[in-house]
């Protein structure tokens, strides 16, 4: 019997195939059910990973945790990227074009942030036109109150980066091409770990690599995960319907169990059906 191939010892790789392919057919028929009745394309759905803890930090994080990914989420040459800095802005666009970076498609100084992007609505435009934001680690206290919670409703926390490393491009191509990990004061949080146009062995390669970084950077590791109701692994794999998930759907295996169990049918006699006491 071949040896079962484990991701940090602790997750089964077959399973995290399973799941990740059932995710991934589901969105792709629905995708295609969508774009025959539909005149513009969609918008791509992001498949993320959702960890649930037993002890809830209290402390609050403000930095988002860099976690590496073997294939990345965005593409700078299709996805515009964001740069905020101190100010004066001129110095660092001049800074990003002696470098010869071009992968960064807008600078916006503090100043600005504080000026033309203070109405609503321009903050609005900015966060639909990028698709990632970066910024300078040394403004980053002054952002959530100057952005708003809306960009944290979206998910597109600032990320932060040194723009004064010698080798500052790259220091950005790191940052453009890692997901990230914003812990909450809740039990779970949710990690973007692919996209519907990645293959399925890509979206389990990048789960390979980020998993293990993941648990390290929980507080209490793998031993502070919640663990799954059959008590073999932690809440992977096997209630992967309830923690891959995309941006459009919860693709849960378990919901016509749970439908059943919530609404049980009468047998023939008449009589109501016992629920199920078995956990899922």
């Amino acid at each position: 019997m071949a040896p079962v191939e484990l991701i940090d010892f602790r997750v089964t790789v077959d399973q995290c195939k399973l799941a990740i392919k059932a995710l991934h057919e589901f969105q792709s028929k629905k995708d295609a059910q969508l774009a025959e009745s539909e005149l513009l394309p969609g918008k791509e759905q992001t498949i993320w990973l959702n960890v649930a803890v037993k002890k809830i930090s209290a402390e609050k994080k403000l930095m988002p945790v860099r976690i590496p990914i073997v294939h990345p989420l965005i593409d700078p040459r299709t996805t515009g990227v964001c740069l905020i800095t101190k100010d004066p802005q001129r110095d660092y666009k001049d800074l990003l074009e002696d470098k010869g970076i071009k992968f960064v498609s807008r600078v916006i100084g503090i100043s600005k942030l504080k000026g033309k992007f203070k109405p609503f609505e321009a903050r609005r435009l900015l966060l639909k036109e990028h698709g990632l934001f970066l910024a300078d680690d040394r403004v980053i206290p002054l952002l959530p109150k100057l952005l708003g919670e809306k960009w944290f409703q979206a998910k597109k926390q600032p990320i932060p980066v040194t723009l004064t490393r010698k080798d500052l491009k790259k220091e950005l191509e790191y940052a453009i091409s890692s997901t990230y990990m914003n812990q909450n004061r809740g039990t779970n949080t949710a990690i973007k770990i692919g996209t519907i146009t990645h293959t399925p062995e890509q979206v389990l390669a990048n789960l390979k690599t980020a998993l293990p970084v993941i648990a390290q950077r929980i507080k209490g590791g793998w031993d502070n995960i919640q663990a799954s109701p059959s008590k073999r692994t932690p809440a992977w794999p096997s209630q992967y319907g309830a923690v891959l998930w995309t941006t459009r759907k919860l693709v849960d295996s378990r919901s016509r169990r749970l439908k059943e169990m919530r609404n049980p049918q009468r047998n023939e006699s008449g009589k109501r059906m016992r629920k199920s006491r078995s956990r899922l």
